[in-house]
């Protein structure tokens, strides 16, 4: 039997975070990675990069890449300085022209992530139904 004025309490469960702390995305690496996402996410610049990526010697010329794209120059322009801002393209200016190349390190830091076993592709813990049940 209980003293008087103590009460007794329900076991509650608690759930701990198993992950390694390097497999856990920082605030950082967070922003870092919405930027690149922020970057990529429209399909003429995904279009870019892979053109770019694939040209002769890694890099391409505005010329070459204005004509694989049916838009004003201001609108190519634009897509390619956001590549640019966001680290993932390279610009050199020779002559009257800009010429592109791919910065590798941004996109190979988001297949880390991606790829199997990364920090957002990684498949959770499964938990047990009375874990479930007791969640929040």
């Amino acid at each position: 039997m209980a003293a008087y004025g103590h009460v007794r309490s329900k076991p509650v469960a608690v759930t701990l975070l198993l992950a390694e702390p390097a497999a856990v995305v920082s605030e950082v690496e967070a922003e870092t990675t919405a930027k690149l996402f922020k970057a990529l996410s429209d399909p003429v610049r995904i279009r870019l990069v892979s053109l770019i990526r694939h040209s002769p010697g890694g890099e391409a010329c505005f010329c070459d890449l204005a004509e694989d794209f049916d838009m004003p120059q201001p609108t190519l322009s634009h897509h390619l300085r956001v590549l640019v801002t966001a680290g993932i393209l390279n610009r050199e200016r020779r002559g009257t022209w800009s010429w592109y190349s791919l910065i590798p390190e941004p996109l190979e830091g988001l297949g880390r992530l991606l790829a199997p076993g990364g920090p957002l592709a990684d498949r959770p813990a499964p938990i047990t139904d009375a874990e479930r049940h007791n969640r929040c």
